[in-house]
């Protein structure tokens, strides 16, 4: 990928800079994981190079579509987990939200904003992520 948007361009779908710099990251992952099908791959190199807004692509019905795929894909390996599974893919979770608050505490350091501009009253807990958004276990 040549050029690439930078979190600026996405506060037009974001509530604040961290917002923008999060969903910036997902974007970046969706493009480059390999286990991620074809049409979110698409849709996130669309967004990152520019040649789509992200707006515009939540509107659209195919990647609207594979993201709903997506997400029933999640939730049914959700349904499977045993209980011992589940524990140990919360607690994935958890130390996935520690770095990931970590980071932003980190890059706000950096551009001079407060702790990634999300307090930490607001910021979730793992257990309270419905399961198709947690990060998908080995099994996956």
């Amino acid at each position: 990928m040549s050029k690439e948007i930078s979190d600026a361009d996405l506060m037009d779908v974001a509530d604040d800079p961290a917002q923008a710099r999060r969903l910036h990251k997902a974007l970046r992952t969706l493009a480059d994981n390999p286990q991620v099908d074809g049409t979110l791959k698409e849709m996130a190199r669309e967004v990152l190079s520019g040649r789509l807004g992200m707006r515009e692509a939540l509107g659209s019905g195919a990647y609207l579509g594979a993201l709903g795929d997506r997400m029933a894909e999640l939730k049914r390996a959700d349904e499977l987990l045993t209980p011992e599974e589940r524990a140990a893919q919360e607690e994935r979770a958890r130390r996935w939200f520690e770095q990931q608050s970590d980071e932003e505490a980190e890059e706000g350091r950096e551009d001079g904003t407060a702790g990634g501009d999300r307090p930490a009253a607001v910021r979730r807990d793992p257990r309270d992520v419905p399961p198709a958004y947690r990060p998908p276990s080995p099994r996956d």
